[in-house]
């Protein structure tokens, strides 16, 4: 039966040998530098071995920091994003605060042109109710608030109190179709009816005949003739005037100048008062 030679089976003697032989040649080189001529040659030999031991060693030190670094971006860029929105927050309220002040200021200047004596209140609520538009400020009548007064915003008359707790009021707006308010055209002096229309955006003026002197961008304010709302308000702006034939009279559409979906301090006309003195 032949025998067969297996590499990784190597004898003791033989192995002994093999040591002994290591340690004569390295003895050599030490003593005599006979392998110094050969040793660059010997070198390429011995580059992909160290290359091959050193490199798992590299890859896991490599992914190491890879893997290290990746986290550390990620949690920069957590805490960099939580702190862009932190600051997006602190801007809009800055935003909003300016804008806040803005509408105080203009408030505060229309009050010093109101000759009647006039009570703030803030917007607090406005009505859920699809068909009518209505607002809830914080006066009631414990304030002084009561049915049927007028209110005003920065830039225009917004409506009256149509109902008075003892502190908050309802007030309807004048854009509603239930609304009505007489009005004087500022540069010609013709009187007329602004009504409301369910939209906050348009308003009527009833009754205009065709021959009426009136224009794209005229300004209309309070007559006065309802004892409600004092003279000299301003209330809208005429958008269009449109004829039409048959019709007995123009139709004109006007703007509301009052910010009526968007102011948050109003002014009470305190005319009560007035009629006191």
């Amino acid at each position: 039966m032949s025998k067969f030679f297996y590499p990784g089976k190597v004898s003791s003697a033989k192995f002994v040998l093999l040591v002994a032989l290591s340690v004569l040649i390295i003895l050599l080189d030490v003593r005599t530098k006979v392998f110094a001529p050969v040793r660059p040659y010997l070198s390429w030999l011995v580059t992909p071995i160290q290359l091959l031991v050193t490199t798992p060693r590299k890859i896991v030190v490599w992914t190491g920091e890879h893997l290290e670094s990746r986290e550390d971006l990620v949690a920069q860029n957590q805490a960099l994003n939580a702190e862009i929105l932190v600051l997006q927050s602190q801007l809009q309220r800055l935003n909003s605060l300016k804008a806040e002040n803005v509408r105080l200021r203009e408030l505060l200047d229309a009050s010093q042109r109101v000759d009647e004596k006039v009570v703030m209140a803030e917007v607090i609520g406005y009505d859920q109710n699809a068909y009518s538009h209505k607002i809830l400020i914080d006066k009631g009548f414990s304030n002084g608030a009561y049915v049927g007064q007028a209110v005003l915003g920065a830039t225009g008359v917004l409506g009256q109190v149509v109902e008075t707790a003892a502190y908050s009021s309802r007030v309807l707006l004048i854009a509603d179709a239930s609304h009505f308010v007489p009005v004087q055209l500022a540069r010609t002096g013709f009187r007329s009816i602004l009504r409301g229309t369910g939209d906050l955006k348009r308003l009527e003026l009833m009754s205009v005949p065709h021959t009426t002197d009136i224009k794209k961008g005229d300004i209309l304010n309070t007559s006065g003739l309802d004892k409600r709302f004092p003279q000299g308000y301003p209330v809208g702006v005429v958008k269009s005037v449109t004829h039409v034939p048959g019709k007995p009279y123009a139709d004109v559409v006007v703007v509301p100048l009052a910010q009526l979906a968007r102011s948050r301090h109003v002014m009470l006309i305190d005319r009560q008062a007035e009629s006191k003195e």
